[in-house]
C-alpha cells in the first residue's frame, strides 16, 4: 500500500475520487451461516486511503515565550501572539504540523516542538508571522515535553524514556540516544549536567548528562501519585503530581538537589487532586492545577522548608500547562484556549485576556456538505466540508461538552456527557440555536434517531429512550440499564443494538417504546464493546482489544459469530458503507473487504494524528473525529 499526502500528491488529484460500483451485502444468511455467506462473496477492488484535509484545531497544551511574542499549540497548530507596547494582544500567524503539539521551547530564533504524533520538531520563528518548519525528526508516539540546552534537545519520550536529540544542524535533527527510565516520562528540566525527569508513577529521576551520549542515572526520589511536571531553581527541584487514589497525597514537593545522589525532600504543598505542570521564579511557583485544583495556582515558595499558597485564578475546566514572563503567566487551558493572567498581585491573579480554542472532537455526523462535530467542552462544531482539501468553520452551538451528535432533519441530536441530551435547530448551519435539553441520569455518550424516539447510550445508566415528536419538549419514554458502561446504540427494525463495553452487545426489543425488553446478548471472549453498526442482517462489532468482530443477527434469540479479525491495537469505532468497514484502531483507521462478511480482509490503513474517536464514511470519502487533533478527512481511492 502507498500513502500519498499532500505534499507528494496534486491537490486536485487528491479530491478528485472516482466512485465504483460495489457489490452490496446478503440481504439473508441462513441459520448455517458461513457457507451461505461465502456464496456471495466477490472481492471488490483494492483500495487506498489518502489524506484530504483537516480541520486541525483542538485543545492548548502547551505555550512559550520570545520577546514580544507568545507561541501556542492548539490541537495540530501553533499560533502567535504579539503583545503590543500597550498590553494589548494581536493574533499574527500560525503553521500547522503533523500531529497534536503538547510541548514547546523557544530558544534563540528556533521554537522546539514535541509532536505527540510521534516527532520533534524545529519551526524557525526568525519571523514570527512567517513560521517555517526547517528540521523534523522520528520519535515515539505521544512525547510529552522537550528541553533544548547548548546543541541538545532533550524529549520526555514516554516509555522510551529520555531522548537526546543533536540539534546543532536544526535543519537536520539527529536522535543520539534513549535513556530508559523505567516508567513514562513525561517531563523534563535540565540545569548544567542534570536532566531531571518527571517520571510518573515512579516520582523523580536525576540523570547525568555532562555526556550527552550517555546519559547516567545518579538519583532518584519516590513520591506518591503520579509525578506530571518538574521545574529546577537553586539547588532545588520543584514537581507537582496528581493523585492515582485517595490516599496518595499529590501537590507540590520540593527536593533538596545540591547532592543530586541524595536527593532531599525539604517541603510539600498539598492540592485536592494535583497539577499538571509548573514554572518557578522569583520565590514563587506557579502551578497549573487540575480537576479539583483546576486554573492557576500561585504558592510562595522563598522559604522551600513552608511553601504556601498565596492565590489562585480558578475554573472548572483542567489546565495543562504554564509559562510566566512576568507581569503575565500564560496558561495552556485545554479545550478553553490560552488565558493571559496579570500576576501583579499574586494573591489575586486575575485573566486579562483569553484566547479560544477548539476541544477535543469526540464524535460526528457528516450530512451533505456540513460536517457536525462533538467538540467536547466547546460543544457543536459545523464545518463545510464541500471542499474536502479545505474544511472550515461556519458554525457554532456551546453545549457543556459534546460527545455525540446525530442529525436528522433541521435538528442535531447531542449526547451532552453529563447534561443528557440537547437538540438544536441547524437549519440555518451558521447560527445553531438549542430548542430543548434533557437530562439524563448517566453519561451520555452518543446518539441515535430513529422515527420520532431519540436513542442515547448513556454510560452507566445504560439505554435511555427519548420520545422527540416534540423537538421544542422532548420526553423521556423509557430505559433500559444495561449491566455495563453504554458507549455506542444502533436502532434497526425496532431493535437497539448496545455497545455495552465489557458487558457485550446488548440486544434490546424497543418496538414497543415504553416497555424495552432485552432479548438476548453477545460476548467476545476478552474484548471490551465499543461501537457497534448494523447492516441488514449482520451487525459489526468494535470489541477492543478483540478487534472487528462479525456477528449474523437474522435469528435475534440466536446470535453467530461469523467472522473476526484481530486489529493491531483497539478497535473502539466502526462504520460500514457498501462493501467496507471502516474501523478506528486507536490512532489508526483500517478499511477491512467485508463482502464475505465471514472473511474480513485489511485493504488500507491510515496513521491519524490523535485518536480516532469515531468515522463516518461516504462512498468515498472518510470523516474521522480525531479527538485533541480535529476532523481528519481521508479519501479512498479505488
Amino acid at each position: 500500500m502507498k500513502v500519498r499526502t499532500l505534499a507528494s500528491t496534486p491537490a486536485a488529484l487528491l479530491c478528485l475520487v472516482v466512485g465504483w460500483t460495489f457489490h452490496l451485502f446478503p440481504t439473508f444468511l441462513s441459520t448455517s451461516r458461513a457457507t451461505e455467506v461465502s456464496r456471495h462473496y466477490q472481492k471488490p477492488p483494492s483500495a487506498d486511503l489518502q489524506l484530504l484535509g483537516t480541520w486541525n484545531h483542538g485543545p492548548v497544551y502547551a505555550n512559550a515565550m520570545s520577546g514580544d511574542y507568545v507561541y501556542f499549540g492548539a490541537g495540530g497548530l501553533i499560533r502567535v501572539l504579539k503583545i503590543s507596547d500597550d498590553n494589548s494582544w494581536k493574533e499574527v500567524g500560525s503553521i500547522s504540523t503533523g500531529g497534536v503539539v503538547r510541548g514547546l521551547f523557544a530558544g534563540g530564533r528556533y521554537l522546539y516542538v514535541a509532536d505527540g504524533g510521534g516527532a520533534l520538531r524545529v519551526i524557525d520563528i526568525s519571523t514570527p508571522e512567517a513560521l517555517t518548519e526547517i528540521g523534523r525528526v522520528v520519535l515515539p508516539r505521544n512525547i510529552k515535553a522537550v528541553f533544548v540546552q547548548s546543541h541538545y534537545a532533550y524529549v520526555a519520550a514516554g516509555w522510551a524514556g529520555l531522548a537526546a536529540v543533536d540539534v546543532a544542524d536544526p535543519r537536520a535533527p539527529r536522535v543520539q540516544t534513549y535513556f530508559k527510565t523505567g516508567a513514562i516520562a513525561v517531563d523534563v528540566f535540565v540545569k548544567d549536567s542534570l536532566a531531571l525527569v518527571a517520571n510518573s508513577d515512579r516520582g523523580l529521576k536525576l540523570l547525568d548528562i555532562s555526556n550527552p551520549l550517555q546519559p547516567k542515572e545518579v538519583g532518584q526520589h519516590d513520591m506518591p501519585g503520579r509525578t506530571y511536571g518538574v521545574y529546577a531553581s537553586g539547588n532545588y527541584a520543584f514537581c507537582v503530581s496528581i493523585e492515582i487514589d485517595e490516599k496518595d497525597e499529590a501537590g507540590l514537593r520540593i527536593i533538596d538537589i545540591s547532592n543530586p545522589r541524595v536527593p532531599l525532600a525539604v517541603g510539600f504543598h498539598k492540592l485536592v487532586y494535583g497539577a499538571e505542570k509548573l514554572w518557578v521564579e522569583n520565590g514563587h511557583a506557579y502551578l497549573a492545577g487540575v480537576a479539583n485544583d483546576a486554573g492557576l495556582i500561585v504558592v510562595d515558595v522563598s522559604a522551600p522548608e513552608v511553601p504556601h499558597r498565596l492565590g489562585r485564578y480558578h475554573d472548572s475546566t483542567c489546565s495543562e500547562s504554564v509559562s510566566v514572563a512576568k507581569p503575565y503567566a500564560y496558561l495552556s487551558h485545554g479545550d478553553q484556549g490560552l488565558e493571559i493572567i496579570d500576576i501583579k498581585t499574586p494573591a489575586a491573579p486575575a485573566v486579562v485576556a483569553h484566547v479560544n480554542a477548539a476541544g477535543k472532537t469526540r464524535g460526528l455526523h457528516v450530512v451533505g456538505r456540513h460536517a457536525y462535530l462533538a467538540n467536547g467542552y466547546k460543544g457543536l462544531r459545523v464545518i463545510d466540508v464541500s471542499d474536502p482539501c479545505a474544511p472550515h468553520e461556519i458554525g457554532h452551538h456551546p453545549t457543556y461538552r459534546a460527545m455525540g451528535v446525530h442529525v436528522s432533519g433541521d435538528y442535531a441530536y447531542i449526547a451532552d456527557d453529563d447534561q443528557g441530551m440537547r437538540i438544536v435547530n441547524i437549519k440555518n448551519a451558521l447560527r445553531p440555536h438549542e430548542v430543548a435539553h434533557l437530562d439524563t441520569p448517566g453519561t451520555a455518550m452518543r446518539v441515535r434517531v430513529s422515527g420520532n424516539c431519540a436513542y442515547l447510550a448513556d454510560g452507566e445508566a445504560g439505554l435511555r429512550v427519548m420520545d422527540v415528536s416534540n423537538k421544542n419538549a422532548p420526553i423521556h419514554a423509557s430505559f433500559f440499564d444495561t449491566p455495563g458502561y453504554a458507549y455506542d446504540v444502533a436502532v434497526a427494525n425496532g431493535i437497539a443494538y448496545v455497545a455495552d463495553g465489557n458487558a457485550g452487545l446488548r440486544v434490546i426489543d424497543v418496538s414497543k417504546v415504553t416497555a424495552p425488553v432485552e432479548i438476548t446478548n453477545y460476548r467476545p471472549e476478552k474484548g471490551e464493546v465499543r461501537a457497534v453498526h448494523i447492516a441488514g442482517q449482520i451487525a459489526y462489532v468494535a470489541a477492543g482489544y478483540e478487534g472487528l468482530k462479525v456477528l449474523d443477527i437474522s435469528d435475534l434469540k440466536n446470535l453467530t459469530e461469523i467472522g473476526q479479525v484481530n486489529t493491531p491495537r483497539e478497535a473502539r469505532t466502526i462504520h460500514v458503507v457498501d462493501s467496507y468497514a471502516y474501523v478506528g484502531d486507536l490512532e489508526w483507521v483500517r478499511v477491512y473487504d467485508v463482502s464475505n462478511p465471514a472473511a474480513p480482509r485489511e485493504i488500507s490503513a491510515y496513521k491519524t494524528p490523535g485518536t480516532t474517536d469515531q468515522v463516518w464514511c461516504t462512498s468515498n470519502m472518510v470523516y474521522v473525529a480525531n479527538y485533541d487533533a480535529g476532523l481528519v478527512i481521508l479519501g479512498l481511492q479505488k
